[in-house]
């Protein structure tokens, strides 16, 4: 299986709750159960693999320079 999204990447999560993408989180790792994700807020490894349709790259957010 071939992973488009690697270790290090941005990404954002699909709730579950209201469907929404959520930002925040990292590529830790990729198998062939999806995606294992860290949460930059605190640095922690979620004990669960997300699926790659609900993780998606993060959006470039712009800065005042660009």
């Amino acid at each position: 299986m071939s992973y488009s999204l690697q270790p290090g990447t941005d990404v954002e999560v699909r709730s579950t709750f209201d469907q929404s993408w959520k930002r925040g989180f990292v590529v830790e790792h990729a198998s062939d159960h999806g995606y294992r994700l860290r949460r930059r807020s605190d640095d922690s490894v979620l004990p669960t693999d997300f699926a790659p349709e609900v993780v998606r790259p993060a959006a470039v957010v712009g800065t005042f320079w660009d």
